[in-house]
């Protein structure tokens, strides 16, 4: 674990490429990442297939309850470096970025494509105001080859830098043309309560060297409890004398994943930027990981964790 938590370091810190390091399932999750107390560098990044340096927490920005232009600034200043932007708030975005005078090479900025970026003069009058946009990614959406293939064309070209999908399952990027070996970036729910769309979701897509992004992170709707009020992760915070949130990103970045995260408060972007100011033991991190097994109980031998199976009491015993 200790060989396997270094290589991790290295990766995380230094942006080593995937293919070079030699993981271990250690984490009884499925996905081929250590669980090891892991220290992870102030920016924390993650390098793509391609090379690309990609910073693992990742402030979402849509047109719905958006952050005013000055806060969105501020919010530079103090130290987001991965913007996820929708189309309609590029003009604001790119002001934002002007206003706080952060370097744009500091910046790493994804976009979610939509329909009005379907044709490359439209893309280009957006791509303008925000210098360049380093990642692309495609929600579900119908005629879905059609469109892949006009994407693989924009970035042909130098539109973008790379693409991600959003919402995908591990079969559905199979399909996609050139068996989806282009795909870079993989994005969908991951709670303590449900790893990806399916158990071996993070499996397959580590498998593939694709980077995995957590959403839904604090929900998992439509569930009664969601993870932030979990008594397992409260008493983690406490312990650490941090809060649910920190210890759930925490979680999240030590097992390779990448944290999209949206907030209308300040206070709270500085709160999950702090979760890089810490680290969970393995402990801990077993124990959060363990959760899924008392959400969705499934028989032993199904290749992931049961940490509680070793309280059952054998046959014939009392």
């Amino acid at each position: 674990v200790s060989k396997a938590a270094g290589e991790l370091r290295r990766h995380l810190g230094r942006d080593m490429p995937v293919s070079e390091l030699d993981f271990h399932e250690v984490s009884g999750l499925g996905v081929p990442f250590p669980v090891a107390p892991v220290l992870i560098q102030k920016p924390a990044t993650l390098q793509l297939k391609s090379g690309l340096s990609m910073p693992l927490l990742v402030f979402a920005v849509s047109g719905k309850r958006r952050p005013s232009v000055t806060d969105l600034a501020e919010l530079l200043r103090m130290g987001v470096r991965h913007l996820q932007v929708s189309p309609s708030v590029v003009q604001a975005v790119g002001q934002a970025v002007r206003l706080s005078q952060v370097p744009r090479s500091e910046l790493f900025i994804s976009m979610l494509w939509e329909p009005p970026l379907d044709t490359s003069a439209k893309l280009d009058s957006l791509t303008e105001q925000l210098g360049f946009v380093d990642l692309m990614i495609l929600p579900q959406t119908p005629e879905l080859e059609s469109v892949w293939k006009h994407l693989e064309r924009l970035k042909a070209r130098k539109r973008f830098k790379a693409l991600g999908v959003k919402d995908f399952r591990p079969e559905e990027v199979e399909f996609l043309p050139g068996n989806g070996e282009s795909v870079e970036y993989a994005q969908c729910a991951f709670t303590p309560y449900r790893h990806g769309p399916r158990r071996d979701t993070w499996r397959r897509f580590g498998q593939r060297e694709v980077a995995l992004a957590a959403t839904g992170l604090f929900t998992d709707w439509p569930r009664p409890l969601p993870p932030l009020l979990d008594p397992h992760v409260l008493i983690i915070a406490r312990r650490f004398k941090r809060s649910a949130a920190q210890v759930l990103i925490r979680w999240a970045l030590q097992l390779g994943l990448a944290v999209v995260f949206h907030s209308q408060r300040k206070q709270h972007v500085a709160e999950n930027l702090a979760a890089l100011d810490f680290e969970l033991p393995m402990r801990e991190m077993q124990l959060i990981s363990g959760l899924a097994t008392l959400a969705e109980p499934v028989p032993p031998g199904d290749g992931f964790a049961h940490p509680y199976e070793q309280l059952r009491t054998p046959k014939g015993e009392l």
